[in-house]
């Protein structure tokens, strides 16, 4: 009899009390290293400057400011990442936090979603979004002179336009198949979330101005940065989407490495619903990189490394393309998952234990 292959899931970081006490220990004593002795920090960083090239060099006045903002920002975050991590090195502050949140978070008996297999799929697919990032930071911020590739009526902006209107209508699909559920919170989840994609569609076509022709209004076209009809180019807007990409672009990492690690103690079927796919990593690492607000851009090391090998970020369109290609795995995945649960719902569905349900690969 052939031996029965065993699944291996990644381990849960959320029972692991050494790995949270040490990451809140490190960031505890490095951040009070580097607030409490930022002169020594600054000397060790400027030593280096020196050491890597030959002749006199010292850093500029410019440079040296840069570098101070950057030891006090680092600072200040190891302080947080303590604040954060420490409790959660005690048991007994993450037995209650799972008590809280058990009901809505982890597996019962009436969910039917089958676990999320990690396999050669999986794989393939974190592969394919890790080289669709690597090109497009490469091609758009190479050619960013290109009309065709970067203009307003270009490839990198229809491929926005195309990832909002098909992300809306596989979500708003995903909330018609939830009609029969017991999932009615995700599912008008769903129905703003399509709403939101289309309305962001139809931003970045202009609502089809430079497709008819219109004119904009004059009282628009003063309080707008492109003189178009459009809410996210007026100068709040701008600053709006530039936190709604980084942050959100934070979330989502977070909520697909909690899935990842903590899909062998079984999810609920509204969370795996709702949490995005950890094969979105490559993308949403982009967006943050790209994205990095003032308070945190001196202590980007990815942007500051791609900078020195002059390939740091130019213009506006790879983040806007990197989300794109996440909107289009996330709706694709909440569309097959819905689809699965209404079968599954439906009276003539098959009493088959659901995690021994064959099942797509979940995204």
């Amino acid at each position: 009899m052939a031996a029965t292959s065993q699944q291996i899931y990644p381990p849960s970081i959320f029972s692991a009390s050494a790995l949270w006490a040490g990451m809140g220990l490190f960031g505890l004593v490095l951040g009070l290293f580097q607030l409490a002795f930022q002169d020594t920090v600054f000397g060790g960083v400027n030593w280096l400057v020196e050491a890597s090239v030959s002749g006199p060099n010292t850093l500029s006045t410019k440079s040296a400011d840069m570098v101070r903002d950057g030891i006090h920002t680092w600072g200040w975050a190891g302080l947080v990442t303590a604040i954060v991590c420490l409790p959660m090195a005690f048991g007994i502050i993450r037995s209650t936090i799972t008590r809280l949140l058990r009901p809505v978070l982890y597996n019962g008996e009436d969910d039917l979603l089958p676990w999320d297999r990690h396999g050669r799929t999986f794989f393939l697919a974190f592969v394919a979004v890790l080289v669709f990032a690597v090109v497009v930071h490469w091609a758009l911020r190479t050619y960013l002179e290109v009309e065709w590739l970067e203009s307003e009526d270009g490839l990198s902006e229809w491929w926005s336009v195309f990832a909002y209107m098909a992300g809306a209508l596989a979500i708003g699909a995903a909330a018609w198949s939830l009609k029969n559920t017991q999932h009615s919170p995700v599912r008008y989840f769903y129905l703003t979330l399509a709403v939101g994609l289309f309305l962001g569609g139809m931003e970045e076509i202009s609502w089809g101005q430079r497709i008819v022709g219109w004119s904009t209004p004059e009282a628009l076209s003063e309080i707008n940065v492109q003189n178009e009809t459009t809410l996210h180019n007026f100068t709040f807007g701008n600053n709006v989407m530039f936190e709604l990409l980084f942050w959100g672009s934070v979330i989502g990492l977070a909520g697909g490495f909690w899935r990842l690690t903590a899909n062998s103690r079984g999810l609920s079927d509204r969370m795996r619903l709702l949490l995005p796919s950890a094969m979105m990593a490559p993308a949403l690492l982009l967006i943050m990189v790209w994205r990095a607000g003032d308070i945190w851009q001196t202590a980007n090391f990815p942007r500051l490394v791609m900078d020195h090998f002059n390939s740091g970020p130019r213009g506006d369109e790879v983040p806007e393309s990197a989300l794109g290609l996440c909107i289009l795995i996330y709706a694709i995945a909440c569309l097959r998952q819905s689809r699965f649960l209404a079968r599954r719902a439906s009276p003539a569905a098959s009493t088959t234990p659901p995690n021994l349900v064959t099942a797509e690969e979940s995204a």
